[in-house]
């Protein structure tokens, strides 16, 4: 890894942005900078501000970019992403944070592993009250190649987490075609897969970023579009054995099967 760019995509940000910020103001390796993105916002410029401020005081570089007219939620995303200019990108949503050690963990990782260019790290989901929850992947304590996981991404989905625990590679990122736009509540889950068929994966097995489900998070209204939900996830499933089929990746379609199986189980039992 030679250059990093941490990149916050936002839009009428809310105050829990500050706690992202001070995560990234006291880490352990400054090599880094920060891209704040800025999806036409009208209201929280005291919030833009109050992060500047904190990184200026850092001595973390970092710029403040604006798309030429407004964009969905996940058209931002690959926006900010093709407006970052370093060789590795690392999304951060408002409200997570990043453990004071994650970027020295991340570059240590990738010097082991040169050919990586996708990385996870186990996280811990915050949700309101509820007592936190550390969740870690089958998939983390050492690198796993391309061959391992184009069967396991189509025999267990999606395993690595929101994208605040990722960070990829530049050149990677715009191969797989960045996050999908046809499928907003699954496109990160589809990328993260072909990330990782494709490239093979990182797992860091230390939870070094919180998922913080608060009352601004697009995530709260799920459980309000269950229909929606399960016709993108099986979308996703579909997409994901459309492209090992098209690539010729042998996999096993009976395991692929029960795959969409459970996800239709999993939705009567919910309805």
């Amino acid at each position: 890894m030679n250059t990093l760019e941490i990149i916050l995509p936002l839009r009428n940000p809310p105050a829990v942005l500050a706690q992202t910020v001070e995560s990234l103001a006291t880490q352990t390796d400054r090599r880094f900078s920060v891209l704040l993105s800025d999806n036409h916002s009208t209201k929280g410029e005291e919030i833009f501000t109050g992060a500047a401020d904190r990184l200026k005081s850092a001595g973390i570089p970092f710029r403040r970019v604006k798309p030429p007219f407004e964009l969905g939620r996940v058209e931002h995303w690959n926006w900010a992403h093709h407006t970052a200019e370093a060789d590795w990108l690392k999304p951060v949503f408002a409200g997570d944070w990043l453990e004071s050690d994650y970027v020295a963990r991340l570059r240590k990782g990738i010097a082991a592993n040169p050919q990586c260019r996708y990385v996870f790290a186990s996280f811990v989901l915050h949700r309101g009250s509820e007592k936190p929850t550390t969740v870690k992947s089958p998939w983390t304590g050492r690198y796993f190649s391309a061959t391992e996981m184009q069967g396991n991404v189509l025999r267990y989905g999606m395993q690595f987490g929101p994208p605040s625990a990722a960070a990829i590679e530049r050149n990677a990122f715009a191969a797989v075609g960045g996050y999908p736009t046809t499928i907003p509540i699954c496109s990160d889950s589809l990328m993260f897969c072909a990330l990782a068929s494709r490239y093979g994966v990182l797992g860091i097995a230390d939870p070094l970023c919180h998922f913080n489900i608060h009352d601004a998070r697009f995530s709260t209204t799920l459980p309000g579009r269950k229909r929606d939900t399960f016709r993108e996830c099986v979308s996703y499933y579909l997409m994901l054995g459309y492209q090992a089929w098209s690539a010729r990746i042998r996999f096993s379609y009976s395991a692929f099967a029960r795959l969409l199986a459970r996800e239709v189980r999993a939705y009567r039992a919910k309805s």
